[in-house]
């Protein structure tokens, strides 16, 4: 505008006219320059999201160096539970082993935080880790990791839950003690205990609170607010005096909590007073192996080799058994598909794996 004022003030002062060409050409120049005047920058906005890390594609997650060397070697991440300490000095007798199997350079490295051996795993920091179930669903979720082995755990690969109510409580019972088996579906067993009370265990239990509540739901059998009563000792002992809920869901197939000295030395006739209603399949995996997709294929078949190996060697189950402080009896080579049935419970109790990491 202010360039206009200038031609008028010329015109003025000359007392001159200016030919049409002339302001042809000056109004031509002056309409190019407010066109770029108008261009905006592109801004960009910042939200701050109190939630988890955005999940990086696959396809970018891609070692920048040989692993196995001296200078880069192989990382393998266990999440311990409970108090366990010294575990990486522990460990040192089972990556010699496994280092002597396969040349390579291997480091334990061991998490007492689930949430950093996530974030490590999502960074490529970590190659192989022995995970839990709901953790392997987490990172499955992701594209994160790649099945290799489940562990043979007090002779079992797998367990599942089992529903108990007090012999007074007059439900019906669809189990045979002979047997080890229901004797029919969940579907018809279960649709008794609707509208009525749970005892879970605590929150993120797969055998005493998720997977229940998954049978249930998948089944269409609604119940009240749960009583969440910690382990599975006191789920019994609830169900034993009764007015706390009205039945209750444990771990099955690894063993009986009805049978454990906090119970049944104080409740002699336990045995006798709460039975179980209903059993699952033995669809809980117990602990795995996985590896990063990072990792190459050829370095996943050879480290994987070398643990079914170390465990038919002499001593090697009690190496690893050391190791991960977990009792190992034997590894089973699986897919993703071994945790279908799981993977279908957990959905149907609407369980967001990622919030429950370390279990």
């Amino acid at each position: 505008m202010s360039l206009l004022k200038n031609i008028k003030l010329v015109s003025i002062f000359t007392n001159r006219e200016i030919p049409f060409f002339y302001y042809f050409l000056l109004i031509s120049i002056l309409l190019s320059g407010c066109q770029s005047s108008v261009v905006l920058e592109p801004t960009t906005t910042t939200f701050s999201v109190a939630t988890e890390p955005p999940v990086v594609p696959t396809s970018t997650m891609q070692p920048t160096v040989q692993i196995g060397l001296e200078e880069s070697p192989i990382i393998i991440g266990y999440i311990v539970s409970g108090n366990q300490t010294n575990i990486e000095n522990l460990a040192e007798t089972m990556i010699n082993n496994l280092e002597d199997k396969t040349s390579y350079e291997i480091r334990f490295e061991a998490f007492t935080n689930p949430q950093q051996a996530f974030d490590n795993l999502r960074q490529g920091e970590v190659h192989f880790i022995f995970i839990q179930p709901l953790t392997y669903l987490a990172a499955s979720e992701r594209d994160l990791i790649v099945p290799l082995l489940v562990s043979n755990h007090f002779g079992l690969y797998n367990y599942g839950t089992q529903f108990f109510t007090n012999i007074d409580s007059g439900f019906n019972t669809y189990f045979d003690e002979k047997t080890n088996k229901s004797t029919t579906t969940a579907d018809f067993a279960l649709r008794q205990f609707e509208g009525m009370r749970p005892c879970w265990t605590e929150p993120s239990s797969l055998s005493g609170t998720i997977i229940p509540h998954g049978i249930l739901a998948k089944n269409g059998v609604s119940f009240l607010p749960p009583a969440y009563l910690q382990n599975p000792s006191a789920t019994i002992r609830a169900l034993y005096i009764k007015g706390v809920c009205d039945f209750g869901a444990t771990y099955s197939y690894s063993g009986d909590p009805r049978t454990s000295s906090q119970v049944i030395n104080d409740l002699p006739d336990v045995m006798d007073r709460i039975m179980i209603i209903w059993q699952s399949d033995a669809i809980i995996p117990s602990l795995g192996l996985s590896a990063s997709v990072i990792v190459p294929p050829q370095v996943q078949s050879d480290l994987k080799n070398a643990f079914l190996s170390l465990l038919s060697d002499e001593n090697g189950k009690a190496i690893v058994s050391e190791a991960l402080q977990y009792d190992i009896q034997g590894f089973l080579s699986i897919e993703d598909d071994y945790y279908d049935a799981l993977r279908e419970l957990v959905k149907a109790a609407n369980i967001n794996p990622y919030q429950h990491l370390g279990y």
